[in-house]
C-alpha cells in the first residue's frame, strides 16, 4: 500500500494529522501548521495528483447557500448613490436559508434606464426578487430583468403597502404617495418564505 493510498479517502477529524507539507500542499478543508496539513473539519481526504493539494471533503451536508443564476428574496437593508445592501432570505422557491446572507445591488445592475441615483430604483424595507451573479458572499445581485426588481414595498409616508400604479411608479392608497421604484413584473406575487 503507498503513501497516496493511505491518504486519498481517509475520515479525520479536526486537527487530525493527514500528511506533510512536502507530500502536498493544503487546499479547501485543511490548514498546515509548522510544515504538517492537518484536518479543519470532519470529513474525507481527497487529493488532486494534477496541483498536489489534498483537502477534506465534509462527511455532513453543507447549509445551502445562494449560487450564482440562483433568483432570491431578499430586503433592503441600506441605500446610497450608487449601491445598496440586501439580507437574502430565501430562494425564489420560497425555501429560507439557514442563515441570511449579504447581497450588493449595484446602480449598474438595477436598471437599464438612466437614472441619477438608486433612491429612483429601491428604498430601504422594499422586498426584492433578484439574481446572484457570483458564487460567494457578499453576493452581486441584478434586478435588470423584467421579472426582477421590488415585489413588496411599503409606503415612505404613511408605511401602508403600496399598489402598482405603472410600469415604475408605487401608489399608496391610504395617503395617496407616489413614489419610483424598478417594479418587479411579479409585483404582489411574493412567494411565503418557508422554514
Amino acid at each position: 500500500m503507498g503513501r497516496l493510498d493511505e491518504i486519498q479517502g481517509r475520515r479525520v477529524t479536526p486537527g487530525e494529522e493527514i500528511c506533510v507539507i512536502e507530500e502536498f500542499l493544503p487546499g479547501m478543508g485543511t490548514f498546515d501548521r509548522n510544515g504538517v496539513v492537518r484536518a479543519a473539519m470532519t470529513g474525507v481526504t481527497q487529493v488532486d495528483m494534477l496541483s498536489r493539494v489534498v483537502f477534506v471533503k465534509p462527511s455532513v451536508n453543507p447549509p445551502r447557500m445562494p449560487e450564482k443564476g440562483d433568483v432570491v428574496y431578499g430586503i433592503v437593508q441600506v441605500v446610497k448613490d450608487e449601491f445598496a445592501i440586501v439580507k437574502i432570505a430565501g430562494d425564489y422557491h420560497g425555501r429560507r436559508y439557514p442563515t441570511c446572507f449579504t447581497g450588493l445591488l449595484h446602480i449598474s445592475q438595477s436598471t437599464d434606464k438612466y437614472v441619477k441615483n438608486l433612491y429612483e430604483v429601491v428604498r430601504v424595507g422594499d422586498i426584492l426578487k433578484a439574481k446572484v451573479l457570483n458564487n460567494y458572499p457578499p453576493y452581486n445581485l441584478t434586478i435588470k430583468e423584467h421579472r426582477l426588481g421590488v415585489v413588496l414595498a411599503f409606503c415612505g409616508k404613511c408605511g401602508n403597502r403600496m399598489v402598482r400604479s405603472g410600469s415604475d411608479t408605487l401608489r399608496c392608497d391610504s395617503c395617496g404617495n407616489v413614489e419610483k421604484r424598478k417594479v418587479s413584473s411579479d409585483y404582489g406575487q411574493l412567494r411565503v418564505l418557508q422554514l
